[in-house]
């Protein structure tokens, strides 16, 4: 069976899941992308014996993201000759998918994982494009509770939702967690940036959507006496860089530190030195990064915007909660992660939990849905 798969770039983290499902006995998966990499992003991909296909076409940026339009994918799915076609998100990269599958007379499956809050960013005639794309889906994959509770009410239909939800690179962490020594790479940072004894992580890039400066104030609320032996950790570039900076400088020597955006395989040295991971996006598919810290048996502190909030943290059990919005809600949770006196028991009980979300996982779950698809036949496929 030939399976095309439509995506914008190949991101790191994506190539072992993209490998089983390539392994997939009687399957000739192509990968179709829009471009190598994108502004925002510093990677260097080996795709290795990967069948990935560059389709011209026009890429934009737009509010901070890229928009990519493959002109070309028509021509490039007809010589391809794909008995199904997988598009990731929903617009114009889809909709031009789903027109080759109604010329080619294949099923089209969606994946999209618009987390919860989504919902207060989409109405009128996006809302619009949205509903009438889904109705035209063989299948659709989700990523997780929040997911399916959105996909539903964008009017998906339930049966069709298949959950393969965010995985990371779980061997290449592993690997790179086994090469650091993380007494020495504390030292390091005490050493190099001045931390302090316990390290709470930002990792990521500095923007508005992602809460860093809701992180700032958040931090300001907590009593000094609380936050003393703590160092708040920034790893990344972006717009706000300057505002994490001028934190640093404005605080206790130690308290408020940045380090330049690092390669991926890098951050296994931050996640061995710290105690505590915060994400506090307003806006967030899922937070990868929250599979890679509890990996590293870190407890996570997250927004319960973040699209994984539902699947991976628990108030207590391998992180704590918050609404970002509400700076009292915020505050307390770094306070009650703070001054956790378990932090490590809830590490390890984040390590077993995020087990359950590998690459093997995410690859059953996109199988499950190409599967679905082709079963159903083109119904879908060609027609509201």
């Amino acid at each position: 069976m030939r399976v095309a798969l439509v995506t914008n770039i190949v991101a790191p983290y994506r190539v072992p899941v993209f490998r089983r499902l390539a392994a997939t006995p009687g399957w000739q998966l192509r990968i179709f992308i829009s471009a190598v990499t994108e502004f925002d992003r510093s990677w260097v991909v080996d795709t290795g014996d990967l069948d990935v296909e560059l389709v011209p076409g026009i890429s934009t940026v737009e509010r901070g993201a890229t928009r990519h339009v493959p002109l070309g994918l028509p021509l490039a799915l007809r010589r391809f000759r794909p008995d199904v076609v997988v598009s990731v998100e929903l617009g114009a990269r889809s909709w031009i998918a789903w027109a080759s599958c109604a010329l080619l007379r294949v099923p089209l499956v969606l994946w999209s994982y618009p987390p919860r809050v989504e919902r207060d960013f989409v109405a009128g005639g996006g809302l619009a494009l949205r509903r009438a794309l889904l109705r035209r889906a063989g299948a659709v994959i989700g990523m997780g509770t929040q997911a399916r509770e959105v996909l539903i009410g964008w009017g998906a239909d339930p049966e069709a939702i298949h959950d393969a939800p965010n995985a990371h690179d779980e061997d290449g962490l592993r690997k790179a967690l086994a090469a650091v020594d993380a007494e020495a790479g504390r030292l390091g940072l005490r050493a190099a940036l001045g931390c302090r004894e316990r390290v709470a992580l930002y990792a990521g890039r500095l923007l508005a959507s992602k809460g860093v400066a809701l992180l700032l104030d958040a931090w300001d609320e907590l009593d000094p006496g609380l936050r003393d032996g703590w160092t708040l950790c920034f790893v990344g570039d972006g717009p706000l860089e300057a505002r994490v900076r001028h934190a640093g400088r404005t605080h206790r020597p130690g308290e408020i530190v940045h380090v330049p955006a690092v390669p991926p395989a890098e951050l296994a040295a931050f996640y061995s030195a710290s105690e505590l991971l915060v994400l506090p996006s307003l806006r967030e598919p899922w937070g990868l990064v929250v599979n890679e810290a509890m990996a590293s048996g870190i407890p996570v502190c997250a927004s319960r915007l973040v699209g994984c909030a539902d699947d991976l943290v628990r108030e207590g059990v391998t992180g704590w909660l918050f609404d970002p919005r509400v700076s009292e809600d915020f505050s307390a949770a770094l306070a009650r992660a703070l001054a956790c006196p378990d932090r490590a028991e809830l590490g390890a009980r984040a390590r077993e939990h995020v087990t359950r979300f590998g690459p093997d996982s995410m690859a059953t779950g996109i199988f499950r849905a190409i599967d679905f698809a082709v079963r159903r036949g083109t119904r879908g496929a060609g027609s509201p």
